[in-house]
Formats: C-alpha cells, sequence, structure tokens
C-alpha cells in the first residue's frame, strides 16, 4: 500500500482524494479554506471513516490501494457515433454491455476501436469494469426545436395560477389553460416552479424541498378533470358545496395550502372509490399505466404508503422498514394494496393532467410548451433518500456561502449525491430525475447547475460548509444524452459563485445558462442586453430576486431590514445604491433607443408603470437566444414570490395572481409588453384575446 505523503497531512490528501476542495473563492473574490473541521464532516457525509487519525491514515491508504490496483479507469465519457481508441496497455479478452441490451466482445491488444451509439455502457475485462458513457457532443438548440435561432416565453407560479374552478391552488388544467393564453400572445414555452412531489415527507410548502423529483406533486391534481368525475355523486357535491369557498379563495392576495389540502384530499378520496368499484374504463386505464409506465413510480407510491402510517420521516419509522427491498417493507405492500393503490392512482392523474396539459400547449402553438424545473436536492427524509440511501450525503445540507442572493449564506435542508455512490450506482437516481422531467416538457431548467461541478456542503455538527466536487464531464454527458433522446432543450441556473470555465463549458455542450439583468452589470453600470451570452435565457429575475416593480421601489431592500437581517446603515446604503441603479437602467433605455417619451435618466420616475414596457423592449434584444417574460412583471406585481434566507418571516411561495388565468391574454399589461416582444423574437400574436376579465379572478 501506498504510504502517507511527505507532507503528513493524511487528512487533506484523503480529502483532496474524495473530492474535496481545499480552497475557494468567495462571490468578492476573497480566498476561503477548507479547515479540517469540515473536511472530516463531509468526508463522513460520504461514509468515509475519518474521525480519528487512525481511520484517516486507513482510509487513505485504501483509496489510494484500489486506485493503483485498477488497470482500466471506472469510467470514460465519449462521443456517440465516432470511433474511440480505448487504451488498454496489456492484452486482454474484453466484453461491452451496451444499454439497448446487446454485446460486443473481442481481445484487445494495447488498445480497442469501438463506434457506440448514444447511451450508458459497461466494458468489462477480467474482473474489473468500466461505465462508458457515450453522448451526444452537444444537446439540442433553440434552433432545432423551434425553427429560429430566438423565442421567447413566460414564467409563472403554478400553485399562483387563479381561477373559479380550482380549489385554492393553481392546478395543472390551469397550467393547460394559462398555457392556450400564453401561446395566444405568441409563446413558445411556459415556465412553472418545480412540480416534484413533495408528499408527506416534506416539511412546508416550498416546491424546491421535495421528497421526491421522479413524482408528481399531488397538490396540482385538478379533481373536476377526474375521468369519471360526472359519474361520481359524492365528488360533484363536494365540488357543488365548495363552489362558493372556490370563489372567495380564488380573489389573489395569498393562497391557503392547509385550507385546500382538506378539501382535495375529499374528493380525491371519494373519486377513487368511484373508480376502483365502477372497473370502468378509467380504472382499466388506470391498470395498464400501473403495470407499464407506472412500475417506474411503485415504490414511491409505498413510501407515501408507509409514511401515512409510521410518519412522514423514513429515519425514524421501524428499522426494518427502512430498507426499501427489506421482507418487511414487501409484506407491508401486500398487507396495505388499497393505500398503494390509491397513491399510484394519483400518480396516474398527475402524469395524465400533466400530459394533457404539454399536448395543450404544444397544440395551441408553442414551440417547446411546458418548460420544467428539476430542484437541486431532496429533503433527507424523503422517499428518493429512502431509495438509495447510499446515494446522498448524509447528515450535511446542501447549502450557498454568502452571495448576492444573502449576505450571510444559506443552508436548504436539502440531501446532495454522494459522488463516489453515485457513481457506483451507475448514475440511475440522477438519469431517472432528468428522464422523468424531460417525458413531460420542451424545457427543463437545472437549478442551481453548478451543483454539477461542485456543491456547497454545510455540515449539521456545525464546523463550517465547503464544497465538493461532482463528475461534471460525466454528468453533462448524461443530460446531453436525455436531453437528445427527448428533443429536450436544457437550461442551467448559474448565478452565485461559479466555478472558472464552467459557464464555457456548458456553452460548448448548448446547454444555456441565465442572464438575469439585475445581475448583469460590470464597472458602468447595467451590461446592454445585445451583448448577453447566446447560449442563454435572459430575464429581469428569478423568483428569489424581487419584481420590477419592487426593485424599482427597493421594496426588497425594506423588507430585508424589517425583519431584522440589516442596519439602518446598511439598509441607507442599499437604497442609495439602488438610486443609482434606477439611473443606470433609464441611462441604458436611452442609450439604446428604448426610453419612453420625456424620461430624463437624471431623475427616474419614482412609478416604475411608464418603463415596464420600455424595459422588456430592451431586454428583448438581448443576444440571448431565449427570453423569459414573468409574469408577475408583467402584471405589475410588487411583492416577489420567495425571500431567499426566510422560511416563515416571508409569506414564500404563496402568492396568487390577481388575474384569472383565462382573462390573462387580454390583461393590457401583459398584452403590450407581449407584443413588443413578440415583434423583435418571433412568435406574433394569434388573433384576438378571448380573455373573460381582467381584473379579478372570480
Amino acid at each position: 500500500m501506498s504510504a502517507v505523503s511527505p507532507s503528513g497531512d493524511a487528512l487533506a490528501n484523503l480529502a483532496a482524494a474524495m473530492g474535496i476542495l481545499p480552497r475557494w473563492r468567495s462571490v468578492a473574490g476573497e480566498e476561503q479554506t477548507t479547515d479540517p473541521d469540515t473536511q472530516r464532516a463531509l468526508l463522513q457525509a460520504m461514509r468515509v471513516p475519518a474521525a480519528t487519525d487512525a481511520e484517516i491514515r486507513e482510509s487513505l491508504e485504501e483509496v489510494r490501494a484500489r486506485r493503483a490496483a485498477r488497470r482500466i479507469p471506472e469510467e470514460i465519457v465519449v462521443s456517440a457515433g465516432k470511433e474511440i481508441r480505448f487504451p488498454l496497455g496489456f492484452v486482454a479478452d474484453w466484453r461491452l454491455e451496451l444499454e439497448s441490451g446487446g454485446t460486443l466482445e473481442g481481445r484487445g491488444d494495447e488498445e480497442i476501436a469501438l463506434t457506440l451509439p448514444a447511451g450508458l455502457h459497461r466494458l468489462s475485462t477480467g474482473n474489473e469494469t468500466c461505465l462508458v458513457i457515450a453522448a451526444p457532443e452537444r444537446a439540442p438548440v433553440v434552433g432545432d426545436v423551434a425553427g429560429r435561432d430566438r423565442a421567447w416565453g413566460i414564467s409563472a407560479s403554478l400553485y399562483g395560477l387563479c381561477s373559479g374552478r380550482n380549489l385554492g391552488v393553481g392546478d395543472y388544467r390551469d397550467l393547460a389553460d394559462a398555457a392556450r393564453q400564453m401561446a395566444r400572445l405568441g409563446a413558445d414555452f411556459i415556465s412553472i416552479n418545480p412540480v416534484h412531489a413533495c408528499g408527506a415527507a416534506s416539511e412546508g410548502f416550498s416546491p424546491y424541498s421535495p421528497s421526491c423529483r421522479s413524482a408528481l406533486e399531488p397538490r396540482h391534481i385538478a379533481p373536476d378533470a377526474v375521468p369519471g368525475v360526472e359519474r361520481c355523486t359524492a365528488a360533484r357535491q363536494f365540488l357543488k358545496e365548495r363552489a362558493a369557498d372556490r370563489k372567495a379563495a380564488n380573489g389573489g392576495g395569498l393562497l391557503d395550502y392547509a385550507a385546500h389540502a382538506r378539501p382535495q384530499r375529499e374528493i380525491l378520496e371519494a373519486l377513487f372509490r368511484s373508480t376502483m368499484e365502477a372497473q370502468g374504463p378509467a380504472a382499466a386505464d388506470f391498470a395498464v399505466w400501473r403495470n407499464g409506465p407506472g412500475r417506474e413510480l411503485e415504490w414511491y407510491a409505498l413510501f407515501e404508503a408507509i409514511a401515512g402510517v409510521h410518519g412522514p420521516d423514513w429515519r425514524a419509522w421501524p428499522e426494518a422498514l427502512q430498507e426499501i427491498h427489506s421482507p418487511d417493507v414487501l409484506r407491508f405492500a401486500s398487507q396495505n394494496e388499497q393505500s398503494v393503490c390509491r397513491h399510484a392512482w394519483q400518480q396516474w392523474l398527475a402524469n395524465r393532467q400533466l400530459a394533457e396539459a404539454q399536448a395543450a400547449a404544444r397544440d395551441a402553438g408553442m414551440a417547446f410548451g411546458l418548460y420544467l424545473d428539476v430542484a437541486v436536492g431532496v429533503c433527507p427524509g424523503g422517499a428518493d433518500v429512502w431509495s438509495a440511501p447510499a446515494c446522498y450525503a448524509r447528515r450535511v445540507s446542501l447549502g450557498a456561502p454568502p452571495d448576492a442572493f444573502s449576505s450571510h449564506g444559506q443552508t436548504w435542508n436539502l440531501s446532495p449525491f454522494n459522488p463516489p455512490a453515485l457513481r457506483a450506482a451507475a448514475y440511475r437516481p440522477f438519469i431517472r430525475m432528468l428522464r422523468f422531467a424531460m417525458s413531460h416538457a420542451g424545457m427543463v431548467r437545472i437549478d442551481h447547475v453548478l451543483g454539477l461541478q461542485r456543491s456547497f456542503w454545510v455540515p449539521e455538527s456545525g464546523a463550517a460548509g465547503g464544497y465538493v466536487s461532482y463528475p461534471l464531464e460525466s454528468l453533462l454527458a448524461l443530460v446531453r444524452i436525455e436531453a437528445g433522446r427527448a428533443a429536450c432543450i436544457v437550461v442551467g441556473e448559474d448565478l452565485g459563485s461559479v466555478p472558472g470555465g464552467l459557464r464555457r463549458r456548458l456553452a460548448e455542450t448548448q446547454l444555456l445558462g441565465s442572464a438575469v439583468m439585475q445581475f448583469e452589470k460590470d464597472a458602468n453600470g447595467f451590461r446592454p442586453p445585445r451583448l448577453y451570452r447566446y447560449a442563454s435565457i435572459a430575464s429581469t429575475g428569478t423568483h428569489d430576486t424581487p419584481t420590477l416593480k419592487g426593485w424599482w421601489a427597493g421594496r426588497d431592500i425594506e423588507l430585508r431590514h424589517s425583519l431584522g437581517q440589516t442596519s439602518p446603515q446598511e439598509r441607507d446604503a442599499a437604497l442609495a445604491a439602488r438610486a443609482t441603479e434606477r439611473v443606470e437602467l433609464c441611462r441604458l433605455l436611452v442609450e439604446e433607443g428604448h426610453a419612453p417619451p420625456g424620461l430624463d435618466p437624471a431623475e427616474p420616475p419614482m412609478d416604475a408603470d411608464p418603463i415596464l414596457v420600455p424595459i422588456h423592449a430592451l431586454l428583448a434584444g438581448a443576444a440571448s437566444s431565449l427570453l423569459a417574460v414573468r409574469l408577475d412583471d408583467a402584471l405589475g406585481m410588487v411583492e416577489q414570490q420567495n425571500l431567499p434566507g426566510t422560511v416563515d418571516e416571508h409569506p414564500n411561495w404563496r402568492r396568487r395572481y390577481p388575474v384569472a388565468v383565462k382573462a390573462l391574454d387580454c390583461h393590457p399589461g401583459l398584452a403590450a409588453i407581449a407584443s413588443v416582444v413578440a415583434s423583435m423574437r418571433g412568435g406574433a400574436p394569434i388573433g384576438e384575446p378571448v380573455g373573460e376579465e381582467v381584473t379579478n379572478c372570480a
């Protein structure tokens, strides 16, 4: 075995060997060092023994010995459809198992020449195996799908969609209706928050704290769109009784998840009983799905059924139920088939309704349709971690060091993938996550795409956080494989502390980055959007930033101060800086020829309404291949959807839109913005507006 390095720093060497970065730079450019306590905590999160000096030495020796003994690499990334020469360095028989199920065999002398289809293959020689990831060199681009180089769409919050028929939370039927309205305005996509299953395990209602990223959130099921609802007397009665409440609840303002949950649960229970008892076409369709595509979600339905008996966090379940393949879990499934079936049925409904929304979007003329969001992590007590606990790091949370979103850093209470275990599992959880999202969408956003290269882990022990590296090229290759198969555009949210070279690498593989106007600045102020990266999606902001009107008024600054996050001096300095930014933005409008008549850059108006359309005209000219218009901005909303670094202090993920879904296409602010954007980026409005009303959701 190898000896410890001459420096004698076994802990540092072990940490480096496992991908823990010894140092990193903050957003401000200051070098940070990963201290020994953090190194130990992150190693233990990977299940690498490092509690004592003896364990550290033994772990380091084991890692070095294992790697020195290998004659072929653990994995390689190659270009699909091109001949590759795999170096052996020795004479040996080899066998290649293709993802499709076929095999190739031969005897290699120094190297093996192969041309492989896209996929995840496995090469074996002797008792060693190598994962061969054969990927297209680039992902699909906008022109491949839209037939033109630039396009645009609308970003919205599904939960906030407002209609007179939903139960108080926006649902998948609302999404279909909204897509039709946006298509009439010329939009090519509609972007929404993650619709991963939060389920029993997720505390609160953040769409970015899911239990499972390959199942859908049942709270968005539209009961009145369930097959057979017209024949279910109990469900019709429930809906009739709730009619007045629905109208009252749909008047904008803040939504009440608890008030929504009970009636939806009662109506879905009635519909489930009716469907199973009738054994009609709906039950037959469900049975076909459950024995086909639904097999991939059976384990999630089982998790929810167990959670209904033993509580939401699998780590507190009886030990025999904590192992997904244990006899006790199989026994529970057999003894509780009705409960498992009910949760599987809800997944069938959610998948069916989301597919209908995508079909509605495409049928209405959208080039891409749905633009779905893939959250960066999952809650530690949830279904994904239960299904493959070794693939997730333990007793640490994903987070972020201090950045533009939070001056004190963030801890998200989300479990990160454990890199060595994920590789050992042939990346199955990662692939399953991507494949599921892309099956329902023409575009997918990977939240915090920096995590493909490195993630910030915050130990539960109280030690400082640190960065852990990930196999970037392997993960990018897997993204390209799945995107190519699904003909799906992929956007990476590349904000915050971005590693050097990552944006260039994303662009080389045709994965798009993010160009958020609020952050696109240099020494001279706001950068002209015509200078943005082509390989990006431009927007005024995100769900984590203030709306345009809120930003203009400094609402975010005042809000953080009211929550005690800043001192009076810090607030005053931030407000002064914001005043300077207003001047800079108005000056840019003048310079780029989009200023409204009479605008004096030196004296910006205090009311942002006159410049909302000009700002979107400015942004429509961005070099970015895609542009997302925030519905919050187009409707003139002030308050932002989420305030990073808060949980209960701010009503995150609860804001309803003040305009009914079926009235969106005739809202004057949205129509004006859509008109100017469509005239510059294509996708001209189709026909006349058909909205029913503008100012309320009744």
